[in-house]
């Protein structure tokens, strides 16, 4: 008798997954835009001399924490990407996601010598190439299968 091993590849629900790296990397592109719009924004306080009442907010900290989680968005996601292995793979995802002008997919299956069936699988491959290096913080971008043991 011979015994199936379960592997995480196998429990892997590839669909979610790389659904869920669709939905992080498209929001790239926005996230990127609003972490420049703090450089123009950003100054340092007026200090005029008048007595304030004490505030318990820090706007321009508040300011700064907001760059710096945009900033480390888009930093964190050129670091998965970078961190794929397959070169088709990363061309895949930076002309999809991550390049200033989107790329439309006949471009994409033009330069890289594709069909379309074969553009889709390495598209769903290189999400899922994306999702693996992905860190679990702040959400795990993984989906795996449950299956039920008779």
């Amino acid at each position: 008798m011979m015994r199936v091993v379960q592997t995480y590849w196998r429990r892997l629900d590839h669909e979610a997954t790389a659904s869920n790296a669709e939905f992080v990397l498209m929001d790239y592109r926005h996230r990127k835009q609003k972490s420049k719009r703090n450089e123009i924004t950003l100054q340092s306080p007026a200090i005029d001399g008048m007595p304030h009442s004490p505030s318990t907010e820090n706007s321009q900290e508040n300011k700064m924490l907001k760059y710096l989680d945009d900033w480390d968005f888009v930093a964190q996601c050129d670091r998965a990407i970078e961190a794929v292995e397959n070169d088709e793979s990363r061309a895949i995802l930076k002309l999809l996601y991550t390049t200033d002008c989107p790329v439309k997919v006949q471009a994409i299956m033009d330069r890289l010598g594709m069909e379309t069936t074969a553009y889709y699988h390495a598209k769903e491959d290189a999400l899922i190439a994306f999702a693996e290096v992905w860190p679990p913080s702040p959400s795990e971008l993984l989906v795996y299968r449950t299956e039920k043991r008779a």
